[in-house]
């Protein structure tokens, strides 16, 4: 369930200093005290008491006025607390004192007014400062006893006085058994009263801390978490339920849960609802919600919250979005698919291409040794084209199915760049096409950890597919370059042709996804193969000017631990390229710039 958060007034006590809040009730009682006080003596003066002195009584009173408003200008000067709260109490004892004595002594009313400093003393000073009131009030007191009977005897009137007789001196010794045990006793309250405050603090403490805890945990998760009570009011949400749901924490905190999921999110309210009122906690429960136009697949989880006597107060869901985790579960089924098929296509392939190659030999062999005229030359050489396609899809697809493992080596990318641009040219010319070719290596000094042979057929493929995209007009440019300090090392491949085929953009590196007439859809297959083994990633973009960009990225962490090696295994690819597409003619080199 939700914790609550504290409030405005909670926050702004809790921001008081307890020094303030002390000093502050200190004054509140000492200027009740007073009131008290001057209210009595005026009293007293005017229905003309005999025992009562008007001077000394009206110096008494203004005393405790006088050390009121000092202790007040003290407070608001932020003295130390503890010292001034112990001399406004010991003054205020000094001030009754002498209303005690100018009002009587042991016929005065006011001796019971010690209480009040002796009790705010322990609350404020501790149990050693009740002790030392008490103690002072006591000496007040029967001092001021002992002094008056003093003076009765220095004055001549003998043993006969009044204070010295049976009832005064009972009610002295009462107020001083009084003193003393009010100060005792409220020491000891308030010695417990502080142990109990203290151990209430650190529980106070440690709740805190344990909500803080819980919120961090519960904002943190990567799992949704929607509580509410049994009344259906969403009592508290996380972020991530937040953004699960495409909705904000104050379009759900408060408000009837069925109410707040309006708008495509009602079934999950309807499986919600039912556990705060007693049903069944769900597990592992699953559940397609719309939202804004498109389907959101939740996994979800819903429990009961009860009270401490086990009462259902209300419910918890956590939820996640499987969203990625059903594309992942398609493309690991498809995989498996696809890893099946290629197994059984990759022996059908095997068994058709021995047959083939003895059709293809045969049939050229009877096209040297018969005279053909008209349609029949036609037919042979449809034949020798076709047998020749079927034979470049075969190896596609074995070079497909059959992807070596890398063997990394370490070599100078501008040997790289050099070997792959002269076989681009080749080619270009080959096809009879105008192609400007600009290839560039950031830094020149660039070294490079690959397979060589699979770098230069995944090269080839992409360089390949941008000149058949741009009809093998127009211009092409191979840049190889290092990303985060060396860390990583990039191949990108870019054109100004038509750009890339929106239908077929998602599926692009699946295998047999192709717009091109004749096309086997492998050569990008091959490509994602490569890089995958590597360890890298190919993205694939729209370029800034036209055309398309493709990104080959793979680490470079073992750079310093191989052996720089010359690039002489890339010409392995060579026959590759040869077999895979046409034969690559001789002709020179055209005038094209390479950069």
């Amino acid at each position: 369930m939700s914790l609550p958060d504290p409030g405005p007034a909670e926050d702004s006590a809790r921001a008081l200093p307890a020094a303030s809040t002390s000093d502050s009730l200190l004054l509140k009682w000492r200027l009740g005290l007073a009131l008290a006080v001057s209210g009595t003596a005026f009293v007293a003066r005017h229905i003309g008491l005999d025992v009562v002195s008007g001077a000394g009584l009206i110096g008494a009173v203004g005393l405790m006025w006088t050390t009121l408003a000092a202790g007040w200008a003290a407070t608001m000067a932020s003295l130390p607390s503890r010292p001034l709260q112990a001399a406004q109490l010991l003054s205020d004892a000094v001030s009754l004192t002498l209303v005690v004595h100018f009002t009587g002594g042991p016929f005065s009313v006011f001796p019971l007014l010690y209480c009040v400093p002796i009790l705010l003393a322990a609350v404020l000073l501790g149990p050693r400062w009740s002790v030392i009131l008490a103690g002072a009030a006591a000496i007040g007191t029967g001092g001021g006893h002992f002094g008056l009977a003093l003076g009765w005897l220095l004055a001549g009137h003998g043993s006969g006085a009044e204070t010295l007789q049976g009832w005064p001196v009972v009610v002295t010794g009462l107020h001083v058994g009084l003193f003393l045990v009010v100060g005792m006793i409220s020491g000891d309250l308030a010695a417990k009263l502080a142990r109990r405050q203290a151990n209430h603090d650190r529980t106070t403490l440690q709740f805190r801390k344990a909500r803080c805890e819980v919120r961090n945990i519960l904002d943190n998760i990567q799992s949704g978490l929607i509580s509410i009570d049994r009344d259906g009011v969403v009592t508290r949400v996380n972020p991530t339920g937040c953004r699960i749901l495409q909705t904000t924490e104050a379009d759900l905190l408060g408000r009837p849960l069925i109410r707040s999921m309006q708008g495509g999110l009602e079934d999950l309210a309807e499986i919600i609802l039912p556990v705060a009122d007693g049903g069944e906690p769900v597990h592992r429960g699953e559940i397609v919600v719309q939202r804004f136009g498109r389907q959101l697949p939740l996994g979800l989880n819903v429990n009961p919250v009860t009270s401490p006597k086990g009462r259902v107060i209300g419910a918890i869901a956590i939820f996640a979005d499987l969203t990625k985790e059903k594309e992942m579960r398609k493309r690991i089924r498809e995989a498996d698919r696809l890893a099946a098929v290629g197994e059984l296509a990759a022996s059908i392939a095997h068994e058709i291409r021995n047959p083939l190659a003895s059709i293809r030999g045969s049939v050229e062999l009877l096209s040297g040794d018969l005279e053909l005229e008209g349609y029949q030359s036609q037919l042979f050489e449809l034949v020798l084209k076709e047998s020749g396609r079927v034979n470049t899809i075969i190896n596609d697809f074995l070079n497909y199915s059959r992807q070596k493992p890398a063997t990394l080596k370490r070599f100078h990318a501008a040997e790289f760049r050099d070997e792959i641009s002269l076989q681009i040219r080749q080619h270009i010319t080959a096809k009879g096409g105008r192609v400007a070719i600009h290839c560039d290596v950031e830094p020149e000094s660039l070294e490079i950890v690959a397979d060589p042979g699979q770098l230069t057929q995944l090269t080839l493929n992409l360089c390949i597919n941008a000149c058949e995209a741009m009809a093998y007009q127009g211009e092409l440019r191979l840049v190889l370059r290092q990303l985060d300090q060396g860390r990583t090392c990039e191949i990108s491949v870019s054109d100004n042709g038509p750009g890339i085929d929106p239908d077929i953009r998602e599926d692009l590196l699946t295998p047999f996804k192709t717009t091109k007439e004749g096309g086997t859809g492998l050569g990008l297959a091959v490509v994602a193969r490569i890089v995958s083994s590597h360890g890298g990633e190919v993205l694939a973009e729209d370029a800034p000017g036209g055309g398309a960009c493709f990104r080959v990225r793979w680490p470079q962490d073992s750079l310093h631990d191989l052996k720089l090696e010359p690039i002489a295994a890339s010409r392995e690819t060579l026959n590759w390229a040869q077999s895979s597409r046409e034969e690559i003619a001789a002709l020179p080199e055209p005038e094209y710039e390479t950069v």
